[in-house]
């Protein structure tokens, strides 16, 4: 055991003189228990081990307590130390790793109380610029909300003139154009004035050539829109859908009816004017009667007593009757107003009005009546009645297009007012505001909406604008129609003037077009279905007017009717020769006669001299075409009983077909009546100029009303 100690201790020197010096020193258990295993060699430890081991039963507790009380801890001590030694030496790595970190860790703390120093000035540094920041960033959200109202009120600024700058540009536009019109505004007056006065029993192509004529010494831009001036796109719709024709005649003579202060007087042959009078005055305590009734002088002084609104029918004069009122020949009495009516002085009634209108296309309207009433001409004129039977075309064939022009334009009215309004609104807010508008926030918001608004029907009146124009366009796709129907009415109006009986009223030309538009469709394009119309309603007129003529007279109708319907089959001079408005001259004829029939081809009869001399004189070109000296190519036509079927085959496609019967009038007049049968059908598109066989039954349930007599004349 003490070897073990000695060893452990450095002592190599082993023996037991050695043993007891160690025993004896001073001090030595203090020694022994302050002593430091790290003072171990491995050379030591394994010198031990082995002892240990080879000593093993020395060192037990017991063994070594019984050979003394001090050797039993000395052993645990020297077993306690190799072991010790053992696990400092496995520390040893981890010692050495704990004694860099110690250092580090000193170090670091030496640098963390340095730094903790630092951080101490530091904090104070922050504290201040905190103390400083807070101060500054109190300043800046002060500064900011300063900004931010600035910027708002910049911005609401800019919108405010952004949203006006639009507005003025329009407005002054607008100032510029009510400056204009404000000028021009003495002159419009006096051109509608005119108009009313001087124009109102005028023709259409009169009324454009005098107003046209009118503007040019006023110094007025034409063209003068007297409708526009007078009226609104809503009124001239209400009065459409109380039954007015559509076209301009009509419009411009219900503004001179409406507008003007003398009594009107309508000369109205198919009374459409006067049954939309009639729904127009419904409201006014209307009363109608005639100029003939038995009552009327009755009827008139109640009228004029209780303010009724009159109108008297079948007026082809004015009655002296009547001068007084229209004269406006009041005597006071007191209070009271009163009017000389035949010998009975009546109350005048302020509320009073009349109108006079008659069915006569020439009433007779003296000097003296006609300065104290206003003519107004709803004669049916071309350009006219194709206006309303296009509106009747389209309210057939396309109605959709009439009733979404229609409610565009009142549409497109309506948005005009609400435009105006707004405006009014928006100038009124701005005049009536205080204090600082920019501030105004209700104000700026309403004028926002008032501004979005604004352009809403702005946009949709530029829309409307482009939609008119296109619906204009597919109106008028159905023009041709409406152009060649409107013809084939003032051909037949025409027939008068060869018999007073053969006098045809609108009413019953309206009444064929409506049929003719009945005509099922087949499907096809627009021109087809108006080729189709066209011919169908050709047809029915034909057949109608045709029942109405004497037999006699159906050729020459037929032939009319071609040469007014169809003007591109004649050349010029060719209908005047043919209906004897032209004639050779007096003096000439007699030399070129005697030239012509000396001249004149043996195959002809020197009666037909003078008419081919005509022919000669007046259609040169077709003279020289037809080579009459040739009489190889004239036998078979000139010894034919049917000569206007069998023309030389080499001048049959040369000529025309109303220059073959012109030559058959010059050279073959004995087949004349034939060939201008054969010409007409072929020109009209018949098979046969009959008119159809007649039926009582057909006339009674498709051509006639109730309201009209049906006359027949047997012969």
């Amino acid at each position: 055991i003490l070897e073990g100690v000695l060893r452990l201790m450095g002592t190599n020197d082993t023996s037991w003189n050695s043993m007891k010096t160690f025993l004896s020193k001073r001090g030595i258990r203090d020694e022994i228990a302050t002593f430091d295993a790290r003072s171990i060699t491995p050379d030591i430890r394994d010198a031990v081990s082995k002892l240990l081991e080879k000593s093993a039963k020395s060192f037990e507790e017991k063994t070594a307590m019984r050979a003394s009380q001090a050797a039993g801890p000395l052993a645990t001590w020297v077993k306690a130390n190799v072991k010790y030694s053992i696990v400092l030496e496995k520390i040893e790595p981890l010692e050495r790793e704990q004694a860099s970190l110690q250092k580090n860790l000193d170090k670091s703390q030496r640098r963390l109380e340095k730094v903790s120093t630092a951080l101490d000035q530091v904090d104070r540094t922050v504290a201040d610029l905190k103390a400083k920041f807070e101060k500054r960033t109190t300043e800046a959200a002060r500064l900011k909300i300063e900004v931010d109202a600035a910027k708002e009120t910049i911005d609401r600024a800019e919108m405010l003139l952004g949203k006006l700058e639009g507005e003025h540009g329009r407005w002054s536009e607008q100032v510029s154009q009510l400056s204009s019109e404000l000028t021009m505004l003495p002159k419009f007056a006096l051109l509608a004035a005119g108009f009313i006065s001087y124009l109102s029993g005028a023709s259409e192509d009169v009324r454009q050539n005098k107003m046209a004529e009118w503007c040019e010494k006023l110094s007025v831009p034409p063209p003068f829109d007297f409708c526009r001036f007078l009226s609104t796109e809503s009124e001239q719709l209400q009065w459409k859908a109380e039954g007015l024709p559509s076209d301009s005649l009509s419009i411009e003579n219900a503004l001179v009816i409406l507008q003007g202060h003398q009594c009107p007087f309508l000369v109205d042959p198919a009374q459409q004017a006067t049954e939309w009078l009639k729904k127009n005055l419904k409201d006014s305590r209307l009363e109608v009667i005639n100029q003939q009734d038995a009552n009327f002088t009755t009827s008139l002084e109640l009228a004029v007593r209780f303010g009724k609104t009159l109108i008297i029918q079948e007026v082809d004069t004015v009655e002296p009757m009547l001068y007084p009122l229209l004269r406006k020949e009041f005597t006071a009495q007191g209070p009271r107003s009163v009017i000389l009516i035949g010998e009975k002085a009546v109350d005048f009634n302020e509320d009073f009005k009349m109108f006079l209108t008659t069915r006569n296309p020439s009433p007779v309207i003296s000097s003296d009546s006609a300065s104290i009433v206003t003519e107004v001409n709803f004669t049916t004129t071309r350009a006219g009645l194709t206006g309303q039977l296009l509106a009747t075309t389209l309210q057939s064939e396309k109605p959709e297009l009439e009733e979404k022009k229609s409610k565009l334009l009142q549409a497109e009215e309506e948005k005009k007012v609400q435009l105006a309004d707004l405006e009014d609104s928006l100038l009124q807010e701005l005049a009536t505001a205080e204090g600082n508008i920019l501030a105004n926030h209700s104000l700026l918001d309403s004028l926002n909406q008032t501004k979005a608004n604004s352009l809403v029907i702005q946009e949709a009146l530029a829309e409307s604008s482009r939609i008119q124009v296109s619906l204009n366009q597919e109106r008028d796709a159905f023009l041709p129609l409406a152009e060649t129907a409107s013809t084939l009415f003032f051909v037949i109006s025409d027939l008068y003037k060869l018999n007073n009986m053969y006098r045809f009223s609108l009413a019953s030309f309206l009444r064929l077009f409506g049929r003719a538009l009945g005509t099922k469709s087949d499907g096809s394009g627009t021109e087809v279905r108006i080729k189709t119309l066209a011919n169908t309603l050709l047809m029915l007129v034909y057949e109608y007017v045709c029942r109405s003529l004497f037999k006699a007279d159906r050729l020459m109708f037929a032939l009319h009717l071609a040469h007014g319907m169809k003007p591109d089959l004649f050349q010029q001079h060719e209908w005047e020769l043919f209906t004897g408005l032209l004639v050779a001259d007096v003096f000439r004829r007699q030399e070129s006669l005697a030239r012509v029939r000396e001249t004149l081809p043996t195959w002809l009869d020197q009666e037909r001299a003078s008419a081919v001399n005509l022919v000669k004189n007046k259609l040169q070109t077709l003279y020289r075409t037809l080579s009459l000296d040739k009489s190889d190519v004239w036998g078979i036509f000139a010894r034919s009983s049917q000569c206007e079927l069998e023309f030389p085959p080499s001048l049959v496609k040369r000529i025309s077909p109303f220059q073959q019967v012109l030559v058959v009038q010059a050279l073959r007049p004995d087949r004349l009546q034939s060939a201008m049968s054969l010409f007409a059908a072929k020109a009209l598109g018949l098979k046969h100029l009959s008119g159809g066989n007649f039926s009582l039954k057909r006339v009674v349930s498709l051509e006639t009303v109730a309201t009209e007599p049906i006359l027949l004349v047997v012969s």
